[in-house]
């Protein structure tokens, strides 16, 4: 069985001192029970403010490539919060990966219910959507096999969040058709739309990340960023890459790797 306190502890020490690990004190985790608890531990050994949530694997073709039966969540910490234009230093453990994302800032705490949050629950404490890029990071060398669980262990796989400014009219947006561009260098690497976030409603990613929580007995609450999911490929970055997202009228985002 997985030493879940020892594993957070390498994880969240491999995180601030830069460094990567060729295997985990304390062992793998070998299903996503063991994954998210490991992920609860570095939450508690952070010591850190959550600023709010990656959801990951929010397509069928992603879920299939990493193992998962659905969705994946990860925090947020305060401190790794930049906006655009942003200068990251990441260490290079073999994964260095941009994502544009559309993310969503709460103006409200989701309130306690009994049942199952609703789309239409979410909607009403939804503030605005943003362009935006999550750095992709992992504290785990090549070494070891890339999973779904590992990923979720291992702060659900983020390293950073920027974010470009954003627009109350969040609904006024066709999310299954929006194009969002990735540059890297002033090239164009990767295009996608919103339809490759859960079926074109990233809302939808808030929705099950709600109830993901709550059964972890976390909640979302008023100033919080969610991250909905890649809408274009993932792609690696160089050292010193200027990475944008082109997110057409909702506007871009832009990270510079130092």
């Amino acid at each position: 069985m997985t030493n879940v306190s020892m594993a957070a502890a390498a994880l969240v020490s491999a995180r601030r001192e830069g460094r990567v690990l060729d295997e985990l004190p304390g062992g793998m985790p070998v299903n996503l029970v063991e994954a998210y608890a490991i992920q609860d531990g570095i939450l508690d050994e952070m010591g850190e403010a959550v600023a709010g949530w990656k959801v990951a694997f929010t397509n069928k073709p992603g879920q299939v490539k990493m193992g998962v039966p659905g969705p994946g969540a990860g925090p947020i910490f305060a401190s790794y919060v930049l906006e655009s234009p942003a200068n990251v230093t990441m260490p290079d453990p073999g994964l260095r990966i941009s994502e544009c994302e559309f993310a969503f800032r709460l103006k409200a705490d989701l309130p306690a219910k009994e049942g199952d949050y609703t789309d239409n629950d979410i909607a009403a404490i939804v503030g605005s959507v943003h362009p935006a890029i999550e750095i992709v990071n992992r504290r785990l060398s090549n070494a070891i096999p890339m999973s779904g669980v590992a990923i979720i262990a291992d702060h659900g796989g983020n390293g950073a969040f920027a974010y470009g400014p954003g627009t109350e009219d969040w609904q006024g947006i066709d999310y299954a058709s929006h194009q969002v561009r990735q540059m890297i260098n002033g090239e164009e690497k990767a295009r996608g739309t919103g339809q490759n976030v859960m079926d074109g409603n990233p809302i939808g990613s808030i929705t099950w990340l709600a109830n993901h929580l709550k059964l972890r007995g976390y909640g979302l609450k008023a100033g919080d960023w969610i991250s909905s999911g890649s809408a274009a490929d993932m792609l690696p970055v160089p050292a010193g890459g200027l990475v944008k997202g082109d997110f057409g009228p909702l506007g871009t985002v832009e990270v510079i790797f130092s």
